[in-house]
């Protein structure tokens, strides 16, 4: 039986049509060698909820990416404008449809970020700027070491979802901020300074073959760096404790050995009270801080305290009355000074 060449010509036709959308649809991706350069610029309008014991912050800012694709140039064919804008619902439509924009993803966030307002512009000479208004949760591994004298670095990691540093390269990563840092970092932090890099990732478990060029994605770092306002911590944490800590020295002047016991236990406690403080305010950490190296030494102390006092009382007899007395006379000046010059070696090997 012969086939229809009526019919033929339909199934050609069709698959000429399915071939175009297709080819419209990856416009961007060049057959090339040569991965599309895209330009990334980052504008922070505020760093906010800053949460030291889950490791996060939200960020409220805009992205603008910008790259050429020459086969854009058609939107603007029945224009005499040099560029067109699309906004929101009208963007979208264009994303949904022939234009092709690539997926860039946070690397860092936490769930997903909220995209309320978004812009393209096409120009005539095929470059388009694609804009977003964004507000995200991100996170990052933060130093407690030096707390509460730290610096934290807060980051935003940019990667395209679907194609590696083979297809998609960013270039010339810019990050903008307000000339007033305390409008965006809010009164506990103080701006140091800010960075843009672009880095090649190499993601090792996305092929069996570790050396793979689908591994490698380029990724922008965006990064603002700020230091801790201490003052708070300084004169209701540090402050007190120091105070309740050279309290305890004080049962070497008590002659009553009752009394001396039962200021050590009570002062004790308290600094257990201190310690409560500073694990609510951090979060579960493999390594001590500088406010829970100061704690450690008070337990230390205060138990030392109470151990001299109780070895003193058992030194029994008239003549050793006389040895009890100076050996408290010792403990009166060699506790306070010995604890004065730990507190300042540890203050310069974990602050400087």
């Amino acid at each position: 039986m012969k086939f229809p060449t009526s019919i033929l010509y339909i199934f050609i036709l069709l698959l000429s049509v399915q071939s175009v959308v297709g080819q419209q649809q990856h416009q961007n991706i060049s057959t090339e060698t040569k991965p599309l350069e895209v330009s990334v610029n980052l504008r922070i309008n505020k760093i906010y909820n800053i949460n030291s014991v889950q490791e996060t912050y939200q960020i409220d800012g805009y992205f603008m990416y910008t790259w050429k694709n020459e086969r854009a140039i058609s939107y603007l064919k029945d224009s005499l404008a040099n560029s067109i804008i699309f906004e929101n619902d009208k963007a979208r439509e264009i994303i949904n449809g022939k234009l092709w924009i690539p997926a860039f993803e946070l690397i860092n966030v936490q769930g997903s970020r909220e995209r309320p307002n978004i812009r393209i512009e096409i120009y005539s000479d095929g470059t388009v700027e694609y804009e977003e208004r964004f507000f995200a949760t991100c996170s990052t591994n933060m130093d407690f070491t030096k707390f509460p004298f730290d610096t934290q670095v807060y980051k935003i990691e940019v990667e395209a979802f679907s194609y590696g540093s083979k297809k998609i390269t960013f270039k010339n990563p810019k990050l903008f901020l307000e000339h007033d840092h305390s409008d965006y970092l809010g009164e506990d932090w103080e701006f140091v300074n800010s960075d843009a890099r672009v880095i090649t990732k190499k993601y090792e478990f996305m092929d069996e073959n570790v050396n793979s060029e689908k591994n490698l994605y380029s990724r922008v770092i965006f990064e603002v760096k700020a230091k801790r306002l201490s003052g708070y911590y300084e004169w209701q944490v540090l402050f007190p404790l120091l105070i309740i800590i050279l309290a305890s020295f004080s049962i070497f002047w008590i002659k009553e050995f009752g009394s001396q016991i039962g200021v050590g236990f009570t002062l004790m406690l308290t600094v257990v009270a201190f310690n409560f403080y500073s694990a609510s305010i951090l979060p579960k950490l493999p390594y001590n801080t500088f406010i829970e190296y100061v704690i450690i030494v008070g337990y230390i102390f205060i138990f030392l305290g109470i151990l001299a006092v109780i070895i003193n009382h058992r030194i029994n007899g008239e003549e050793d009355k006389k040895d009890r007395i100076r050996l408290l006379r010792h403990f009166r000046y060699g506790f306070p000074l010995v604890y004065t010059i730990i507190m300042i070696v540890l203050y310069i090997s974990l602050i400087f």
